[in-house]
């Protein structure tokens, strides 16, 4: 939270000893973790990826126990096996122990199923969410509007009047010639 203060602080005395005119910055900030929370629909998509979710952890279980139980078998089992049964076994155990592990990444992995259902799911809502606070920040006449998190801040939403992105690009096309 102190973090928060400091960065927004910093953010307001960068901007007013920037612009010297007698336009005043007005600055807020929302909980987008709140908004989402008290956002019915919101609460909704998330109860419907917490289903898919577990669904798949169940699977994964499931299978981590049936390998559990055909690897113990085997050690079991090994010592009045042959050498041919015992590669052919340990190759099936080899492959069952892939399949596994390919499952989880499919599913829970980077770029994996659970991450584009997120994806999806949420992201209609966030772009809501989004053009809210702009709709709001219009409203208030905010320059700036800030998402509170734990230890930094996020910025939601700028007036385009403050945007010097261009500008500092053409000062570095110019400068580099």
């Amino acid at each position: 939270m102190n973090k928060l203060i400091l960065i927004i602080a910093g953010f307001c005395m960068f901007f007013l000893s920037a612009s010297a005119s007698a336009q005043t910055l007005k600055i807020g900030y929302v909980d987008s973790q709140k908004i989402f929370e008290g956002l019915p629909e919101a609460q909704a998509a998330q109860r419907q990826l917490d289903a898919k979710l577990q669904s798949w952890q169940d699977s994964l279980e499931m299978m981590s126990r049936n390998f559990q139980m055909e690897f113990e078998t085997y050690q079991a089992q090994q010592g009045a096996m042959s050498e041919a049964a015992k590669e052919t076994r340990q190759q099936e155990l080899l492959r069952t122990q892939q399949e596994i592990q390919d499952y989880r990444a499919r599913k829970f992995g980077q770029g994996g199923e659970a991450a584009r259902m997120r994806s999806d799911i949420l992201a209609p809502l966030q772009q809501k969410v989004l053009v809210a606070i702009e709709e709001v920040a219009k409203e208030e006449k905010l320059n700036f509007v800030f998402d509170k998190l734990e230890d930094a801040a996020l910025l939601l939403y700028a007036e385009a009047k403050f945007d010097y992105t261009f500008k500092v690009l053409d000062k570095l096309k110019r400068g580099a010639q």
